[in-house]
């Protein structure tokens, strides 16, 4: 048995990454007092020791934690607690008023027993209008043959357990459960979130999904207690929901997630398995649809709540798991994949996910854009609760994250010493004792609870340091007005401590709320999920009345909404969960509102779908990576660069008046055009010189009329991270157009460089077009400029080199008159490199006028360029699109991400180290054994992850000062930017903050009396510490304001939320390609 145990127990471990003073308010915006046992008469803690037969090694939650449910029990209008322990006996108390509070548990019939509680809710389950009871347990690990309890409340505070007569005594690996009316028929159907264990069975494939496990699958039942059956029906299979042993289940809510009038469900999963979002297809079956709405989910989901939370009247997400935001901790940790790892995840079937939180913006279209890092919630470390609410009442919903794990399993020195252990020097009679040293050896740390104050526009205030108190294990939590003083207090249920109460002692003093109470006709049922919109002039707000909340708790069963600074309520629009709309007008604010369901006709439902102006279709042709893993043969870098294709042209290629489009391959994928036809029709064109170049990876494209007889022949640059430096297959081709749009490769020499950019213009104006080929790396040498060239037409199908420079790693280029004197000048943008600009001062003669402009510190990732007068004051602009806010770095002039190249082991490969500042320290981005693997000295040098933990600069990591390495670069800024021209230098403007919410890729201006500035992005392939960047493909910016010298408005482009955008092309009167990596063409077009 014990063998068995620590094999799963090593599993579990491996997967974390292969898979102040008490009793004190605490000053801050959102003041909060602590109260303690004597004051609330709460004296309940969820107390866990060892013990033998039961600890972490043979139960992988232990040290989850328990729940905690606020509701009225006995309808006197104060919400009363229910705490569920591990090894204690769970607790009922009852709320007196003034926040004291009765310990009722052994008078009120909940059983005193020791059974393992997770999960708790308050529901009036058989309707007669008295909050019931149900617990979830942990059977197979309990002593006693225990099982999920329903405790039927009879209206005189006490209760009977009827779970076996309701059907609900499912005994098995519950965590949690929900209450809600799927099939909308007036009562409340249950969903069961259970959690697997570590078996065999838990692992392989997604496929794995449509298995059956009965202790650890989840479950659904349908209510059918007015029905012949007379209790609660399980149909999980037949409303198509997973019950396999893959789903980790810990976290749960419902919502409607398509605003559809139906309720969803949001399940987290733990571990290797995807988060599930089942969408209601209103026929008693759901869709698990989380591919299509979302573009990754976090890999550790512990806790789930659903709130608007950038007030645009539409529900976001967000789920918590365990990255931590101290340095040292984040160091010496587990978490993220490898890049391994997470590919072989991909092709087992599994989603991407990231080990770190959450933030999951609704963009109205049924998907969703992750922005937690660009709003820096992504680390509160071990987090589990979260609680999405307007905890001061200022109208924006805030953040409130419970933490803490009495034994950290996922620290790296721990993982080592496990692996070091030898257990064959244990025999069967000391099994005991080495399970016991184990579990003494894990760390063990404490950690604050964490609000994050919403200041408004996707701006989050981190308040914790001042008014969550001392650290704790802080698991479960609800809120709940407790006191019935207009504010919102908040419950804790903590491991090995008391319980805590966090007063709120906000009190309104300069906002407004009012709290709702919903009362069905003769239903209660119908009050459950019921969604409400509160108008006062031009401001409003929503809340589902959802009470699952957070990890293994419900809170509130009043709808609380904080208004700010408003008077009087214009309307109060509820949407029962039947679908019958009711409005209430002209309400004061600063009260308990009882709405009571009228008796009105059924109301036609019109929702409000945010419909696009564009419509979308597919080109066939589906671009193909060849599949080379960059970070294989180069350890540290941060992306990869060999999936930077397709490139694209739009252009007349066969003269009859309508565009053509000239489409790249990947390695060993043709490239085609496409000849248009009225219609936006196209017929590809087969040309063979495109097949026998197919070797040949295009990155980029440019029509060119090299020997002026009036068509357009093309320019392909080639380039190939997987190639070695001056391979062959570098090479550069141009093709000539025969007149009727085939081609054939003009047999010429061209640079043999890795490229990414042509830009084609006449320079010299001498009537002929002429070239700047611009190359973004050295394969296998990251970091280090390659050549790049201009190109002078000789005026005989062949190009003289007038220019060849390391100028940086360039990804995008533009040729444009920036000083106004007739001669085009050349704009280049790359990696770890500013905005550059060559100034074209004739005869050849080209100065770098970087600094002069004011470019020198605009250092990025930048994606591509466009050049043009954006605010239509006679003065060439610039617009470049970079890696965006929502990124893991955040460098700034004074903290910028440096990196440091050197051959620091003298094996004569350069190392690309880089360091960036983690909340206020600088640290390796490479992690410790990406680092030992490449260079093994360091594993000497910091044999345990607490030294390198301590490392904060290159000194302190390789012994050579900053000083004395081969070549640094910095990175300065990541925002997207139009830098504005004032006639003697550029001044930055960042783009609104939907165009920094991904990488942006491409540009197009689309000039005129309404110019609208449109973009496409995202970009799937940096390292998964990095994670990848794809909360938004594309987007539309107008209105421009002359004011603030930027864009107004901003809508987002309906493109799949996870596509890898490359470049956008009009072709006609508005329609566009878009071109993606290793997909299809998309074709918009403008309604």
């Amino acid at each position: 048995m014990i063998k068995d145990s620590f094999i799963f127990f090593s599993l579990f471990i491996f997967l974390f990454f292969g898979c102040s003073p008490e009793d004190k308010v605490f000053e801050s915006t959102i003041p909060f007092k602590s109260l303690n046992s004597d004051q609330t008469g709460i004296d309940f803690s969820n107390s866990l020791e060892y013990k033998t037969q039961l600890n972490i090694i043979e139960y992988l939650y232990y040290y989850n934690g328990g729940g905690v449910a606020v509701g009225d029990i006995n309808n006197d209008g104060l919400e009363d607690i229910y705490f569920s322990a591990n090894l204690l006996p769970d607790r009922l108390y009852l709320n007196q008023g003034g926040l004291k509070f009765v310990d009722i548990t052994i008078e009120s019939g909940i059983k005193i027993e020791n059974s393992w509680s997770n999960g708790v809710n308050f529901e009036d389950v058989n309707l007669d209008g008295f909050l019931d009871i149900y617990v979830t347990k942990v059977s197979p690990i309990s002593s006693n043959k225990s099982h999920n309890l329903l405790y039927i409340n009879n209206g005189d505070l006490t209760f009977t357990e009827m779970s076996s007569e309701f059907g609900l005594d499912f005994s098995g690996f519950s965590t949690q459960a929900t209450f809600f009316d799927y099939d909308r028929d007036g009562d409340l159907d249950m969903y069961l979130l259970n959690h697997a264990i570590h078996t065999v069975r838990s692992y392989g494939t997604s496929e794995k999904r449509i298995e059956s496990d009965a202790l650890s699958g989840d479950k659904f039942y349908e209510n059918r207690l007015n029905e012949i059956e007379g209790k609660f029906i399980d149909v999980t299979k037949k409303a198509n929901i997973y019950d396999s042993p893959l789903g980790y289940g810990l976290a749960i809510t419902t919502t409607d997630i398509n605003d559809d009038g139906w309720m969803d469900i949001y399940i987290g999963n733990d571990f290797h398995e995807n988060d599930y979002i089942y969408i209601n297809n209103k026929d008693k079956t759901f869709a698990e649809s989380v591919k299509k709405t979302l573009s990754h989910s976090t890999h550790f989901t512990m806790g789930v709540d659903i709130a608007d939370l950038n007030s645009d009247g539409r529900q976001d997400i967000f789920t918590t798991d365990m990255m931590p935001y101290d340095p040292k901790i984040f160091l010496k940790s587990g978490g993220e994949d490898e890049d391994q790892v997470s590919r072989i995840k991909k092709e087992f079937g599994f989603e991407p996910q990231f080990a770190r939180n959450h933030f999951h913006l609704n963009r109205g279209d049924g998907t969703f854009s992750e922005i937690a890092l660009l709003t820096k919630t992504y680390a509160t470390d071990w987090s589990w609760g979260v609680l999405l609410q307007d905890f001061d009442s200022d109208g924006l919903n805030d953040i409130f994250i419970t933490n803490g794990i009495a034994k950290r399993p996922n620290d790296l020195d721990y993982i080592n010493y496990l692996s070091n252990v030898d257990f064959t020097q244990y025999n069967n009679s000391r099994q005991d004792e080495i399970k016991k040293k184990l579990i003494d050896e894990m760390p063990t740390l404490k950690i604050p609870n964490i609000l994050f104050k919403n200041l408004g526009d996707l701006e989050f205030e981190d308040i914790n340091k001042s008014f969550v108190g001392k650290p704790s294990y802080s698991n479960g939590a609800a809120y709940s007005d407790l006191d019935n003083d207009g504010d919102l207090d908040i419950v804790l249920n903590n491991l090995n401590s008391n319980s805590t109460i966090l007063e709120n002692l906000s009190n309104n003093k300069n906002n407004s709320y009012i709290s709702l109470n919903l009362k069905g006709d003769k239903n209660y049922a119908v009050t459950r999920g019921a969604k409400i919109n509160i108008f006062s002039g031009e401001k409003y707000w929503i809340r589902e009345n959802i009470v699952t909340r957070g990890f293994q708790s419900s809170s509130s069963h009043k709808i609380y909404f904080g208004l700010g600074n408003i008077s009087k309520i214009d309307s109060i629009v509820v949407r029962w969960s039947d679908g019958v709309f009711q409005t209430e007008k002209n309400i004061d604010v600063n009260q308990e509102l009882v709405i009571n369901k009228k008796s009105v006709a059924k109301n036609t439902i019109v929702f409000d779908k945010n419909p696009s102006e564009f419509s979308l279709n597919i080109l066939p042709f589906k671009h193909k990576e060849n599949g080379f893993y960059d970070y294989e043969r180069e350890r540290l870098i941060p992306e990869r660069l060999s999936y930077e294709g397709p490139a694209g042209v739009v252009a007349d290629f066969n003269n009859d008046g309508i565009e053509d489009v000239f489409i790249g391959g990947a390695r060993y994928q043709s490239a085609k055009i496409f000849l248009g036809s009225k219609g936006l029709n196209f017929t590809p064109l087969k040309i063979p010189d495109f097949i026998r170049d197919s070797k040949y990876e295009d990155v980029d494209a440019a029509t060119i009329d090299i020997d002026n007889d009036g068509d357009l022949d093309i320019y392909v640059v080639s380039g190939g991270s997987d190639l070695k430096e001056l391979d062959e297959n570098l090479m550069d081709r141009l093709y000539i157009n025969n007149g009727n749009g085939s081609f054939s490769r003009l047999p010429i020499s061209l640079p043999l460089t890795n490229g990414s950019s042509v830009s084609v213009y006449d320079y010299n104006n001498d009537g002929y077009q002429d070239l700047f080929i611009g190359s973004r790396s050295i394969p296998g040498s990251y970091g280090l400029s390659p050549y790049s060239f201009i190109l002078k037409n000789t005026k005989k199908n062949s190009f003289e080199i007038i220019m060849k420079e390391r100028f940086g790693m360039i990804t995008d280029s533009q040729w444009a008159d920036i000083d106004g004197d007739l001669n085009v000048d050349l704009v280049m943008v790359g990696d770890w490199m500013p905005i550059m600009i060559l100034l074209n001062k004739g005869n050849d003669n080209f100065v770098d006028a970087t600094d002069q402009l004011g470019l020198l510190q605009t250092n990025g990732l930048w994606n591509t360029v466009l050049v043009d007068d954006i605010n239509s004051d006679g003065k060439i602009d610039i617009l470049a699109g970079n890696a965006g806010s929502n990124f893991k770095w955040k460098p700034d002039k004074e903290k910028p991400v440096k990196i440091y190249l050197d051959d620091y082991d003298e094996n004569l490969q350069l190392d690309p180290i880089i360091f960036y500042d983690f909340f206020g320290a600088y640290v390796p981005f490479a992690s410790k054994d990406k680092l030992d693997k490449q260079l093994p000295y360091l594993k000497k040098k910091f044999p345990k992850y607490i030294n390198f933990s301590k490392v904060n600069n290159i000194k302190s990591l390789t012994g050579k000062s900053e000083d004395k390495i081969l070549e640094t670069n910095s990175i300065y800024e990541l925002r997207s930017i139009l830098f504005i021209n004032d006639g003697e230098k550029f001044i930055g403007k960042p783009l609104p903050k939907e165009a920094q919410f991904s990488s942006i890729e491409d540009f197009f201006f689309n000039k005129g009396d309404d110019s609208e500035l449109f973009y496409v992005g995202n970009f799937h392939q940096y390292v998964t510490e990095l994670g990848a960047s794809s909360a938004n493909p594309g987007g539309v910016l107008s209105d421009w304001g002359h004011e603030i010298e930027n864009f107004n408005t901003s809508k987002f482009l309906p493109l799949p939320i996870s596509l890898n955008a490359r470049k956008i092309l009009p072709v006609g009167e508005n329609n566009f390609f878009v071109l993606t990596n290793d997909d299809y063409i998309y074709v918009i077009s403008r309604d």
